[in-house]
């Protein structure tokens, strides 16, 4: 969902409009206490059956409410959202990124749960909770959504491409990784190390201060930031970088990595099933460590999120149904589904999501939930926009060709981040 898209287009009129409270709200048909929540296109054979027995379980517990299910499809989402939102009538519980619900809080219309529901926070994880956390220029500071389901990924390697240019140990760490790059460079010009470019992630992870502590500024052209962007201009001049990578549109890296022309790929805890389905020479290769982090860096977590809409005719209840969605029991149900991780306390220590097994997808989804089990991890800053995103590719991009250094190239996005959030 794109950030801050100018306060998705929330004019005078509009915010009038939100000021007439339920009004305009979805939750205003049918039952007194009726819950309207909508969902990202999950209404499917794998998850109607959850979704049903969880709202039943809930009206069976709350006698006389009603949850009105909604599903929208993933084309438009965004756009959606940004024109109910508008209109007064977000139905009252919407799942949504922290990008989107941090657009949403800067137009005031979600509820800041830090006041609406101070005991919220107790359910989930701190790092999840920070996550949700906003402040900034004209933003009052709390939290503004559940969080709920997490992505964390690992770094694979293919073992045979690493041994064949001379890389004899899985580098597993920052340093190691760009020596081996330079060692395949030398070895093997143009086989690749990695195929993309650095993210604001990856600049999070190798150290890079991302925001100032006021979530007012980016920052991330910091020094660490440098360094990291420099690691691939290097990389490019030896050789071992995809030149697909500096293609804006470039998506390919998995593909890349599965026809065994990359020798690593930072990706999903349950791509293993993928590679051995579909890239068997690549299985019998496969290395997996722990996501590689600079000095100073996290793991970066993936997180998706319920809010609820400050025009809920039964906000209370509505806050009610979006804890009850991620709470312990329901989240565990709902992450061993869709094979992603919860940001619920204790859920993370379930065996499905700390398997001992000696497989390598068991491996790979043990290694992926150590960071969510750490609770050390960060988020990607929700303030940062589509607009700021495209650009960082296109300037680490003609960095890397040289046509201008690492931090002209982080200064310029920075000053595109900065000026979107306003």
């Amino acid at each position: 969902m794109q950030s801050v898209k100018k306060a998705i287009a929330l004019t005078g009129a509009a915010v009038m409009m939100l000021s007439m409270a339920a009004c305009g709200s979805s939750s205003t048909a049918g039952s007194d206490k009726e819950v309207s929540f909508q969902t990202w296109n999950l209404k499917n054979d794998t998850y109607t059956p959850y979704f049903e027995s969880l709202i039943k379980e809930f009206e069976k517990d709350n006698p006389g409410v009603t949850v009105k299910w909604i599903d929208q499809p993933a084309d438009g989402y965004s756009d959606k959202i940004n024109a109910d939102a508008a209109a007064g009538t977000l139905p009252d519980v919407v799942d949504m990124s922290p990008n989107g619900a941090y657009s949403l809080a800067k137009a005031g219309v979600i509820a800041n749960l830090s006041k609406d529901d101070p005991k919220g926070a107790d359910q989930f994880t701190d790092s999840s909770w920070d996550a949700v956390t906003f402040k900034g220029d004209d933003l009052e500071e709390g939290a503004y959504a559940y969080p709920w389901y997490l992505n964390s990924g690992v770094q694979y390697y293919n073992t045979a491409v690493l041994q064949q240019c001379g890389v004899t140990d899985v580098p597993t760490t920052m340093d190691d990784f760009f020596t081996a790059a330079s060692t395949i460079g030398k070895n093997c010009p143009g086989t690749n190390m990695v195929a993309a470019v650095p993210t604001l992630e990856s600049l999070g992870q190798y150290g890079s201060q991302l925001m100032n502590e006021d979530q007012t500024e980016f920052t991330f052209n910091d020094e660490k930031g440098v360094e990291l962007v420099q690691h691939y201009i290097d990389m490019y001049k030896e050789k071992s970088l995809s030149a697909d990578a500096l293609n804006n549109q470039w998506t390919g890296e998995g593909d890349a990595f599965k026809e065994g022309n990359v020798a690593s790929l930072s990706g999903s805890a349950y791509s293993v099933s993928d590679f051995e389905e579909n890239a068997p020479k690549v299985y019998e290769n496969l290395a997996i460590v722990e996501r590689l982090i600079g000095e100073g860096g996290k793991q970066n977590v993936a997180m998706e999120t319920l809010v609820v809409s400050n025009t809920a005719k039964n906000k209370d209840l509505a806050m009610k149904f979006a804890r009850f969605v991620t709470n312990k029991k329901n989240q565990t149900e709902f992450c061993t589904k869709s094979h992603t991780f919860p940001s619920v306390k204790g859920a993370i220590d379930d065996p499905a999501f700390s398997p001992t097994g000696d497989s390598m997808q068991d491996k790979a989804v043990a290694l992926a939930s150590k960071a969510v089990k750490d609770d050390n991890w960060f988020a990607s800053p929700s303030p940062f926009s589509e607009n700021a995103k495209t650009a960082l590719r296109e300037q680490i991009a003609l960095a890397i060709q040289g046509e201008q250094t690492a931090k002209e190239a982080l200064d310029k996005v920075v000053k595109i981040a900065n000026e979107d959030m306003k």
